[in-house]
């Protein structure tokens, strides 16, 4: 590869590294563009062939003022940034803990039915003891636990 198509395959970048070599300089400076038979356009120094055009770069400096301007806007829209992405975050984490919470609270609510269900059906209701015998509940109890199942299901379902 010579040097010449390596220039012509990044004519912009080249336009921007004389200028700012120019702007270093802070005066005029002169390049010279070459136009090849395939249509490529190399910037350079000094004139490649004698198809070589003269070109004048004029350099202005810097306005050090908009240069500070544009910097704090382009801070002030870094931190709106990341402040929208941390909202975002916090967001996303508060929905998950949403989400977590109700399939608790659907969790107990289903055993809270169920459990109610179970006393509401009535029957031959038995609990185990220590020993893992069966000890049936009596007509009175099963009345007892039908009522504290109910509220317990009512307040776990938000009745």
């Amino acid at each position: 590869m010579d040097m010449r198509s390596k220039y012509t395959r990044f004519p912009g970048t080249l336009v921007a590294v004389f200028l700012a070599i120019a702007a270093t300089n802070g005066h005029a400076d002169d390049m010279y563009k070459t136009v090849d038979a395939e249509g490529h356009v190399t910037f350079s120094d000094h004139p490649l062939s004698s198809a070589s055009q003269r070109v004048s770069v004029e350099v202005t400096p810097a306005n050090a003022a908009e240069a500070a301007r544009l910097t704090r806007e382009q801070a002030a829209m870094n931190a709106q940034a990341t402040q929208e992405a941390k909202q975002a975050r916090q967001d996303a984490s508060d929905q998950a803990t949403k989400a977590a919470k109700l399939a608790q609270q659907q969790q107990r609510c289903a055993a809270a039915r169920a459990r109610y269900a179970m006393f509401a059906a009535g029957g031959r209701i038995f609990r185990t003891d220590e020993q893992g015998n069966r000890v049936y509940y009596s007509d009175e109890e099963i009345d007892q636990q039908r009522m504290s199942t109910k509220a317990a299901m009512e307040s776990a379902c938000n009745f």
